[in-house]
């Protein structure tokens, strides 16, 4: 006998590939009821409030940030004015130091013509208890007074 060609028994045959079978799935009787008419308008209100709850909480949240920017702008202002007025105070401040300044007051002294007292001019006097002045008052004080320490005893004598 001769060689074959082809040796038949030498090949591996592939197997041609299969499909998997796929689970037997069974039917059952049941799954989502339906609704009844007020069952599914409650259903339907419930989403409502809850679509209303969150409009609600987002206007909340918007409203809330845009109070908190009104009164960051507000506080940035004041900040801002405060160290404007601290800046004035701080001028003034250093104005009426330089002015209240002991050179500056004998300065001017000197150019008006002022001197210092001399203690010889100082002359003490005394004066007794008789020898003191008073001022006379005018007629709408002496009413005015009148009128206030009678009210004065009228309510010392009601306690």
């Amino acid at each position: 006998m001769g060689q074959a060609a082809y040796d038949y028994n030498a090949v591996r045959r592939r197997k041609a590939p299969q499909t998997q079978r796929k689970a037997n799935l069974r039917v059952a009787k049941g799954g989502k009821r339906r609704l009844t008419p007020l069952q599914a308008a409650v259903h339907n209100a419930m989403n409502l409030v809850a679509a209303a709850l969150l409009v609600g909480f987002a206007i909340s949240l918007l409203w809330s940030e845009s109070q908190l920017v009104e009164l960051n702008d507000q506080i940035q202002d004041a900040k801002a004015q405060l160290v404007s007025e601290q800046s004035q105070y701080t001028y003034y401040n250093s104005t009426l130091n330089s002015k209240t300044n002991i050179t500056s007051v004998e300065e001017t002294a000197g150019r008006l013509g002022l001197m210092k007292i001399d203690q010889s001019q100082i002359t003490y006097i005394r004066l007794g208890e008789s020898d003191t002045l008073e001022r006379t008052q005018s007629a709408v004080r002496q009413w005015t007074d009148f009128i206030y320490n009678g009210a004065v005893n009228i309510l010392g004598t009601i306690r």
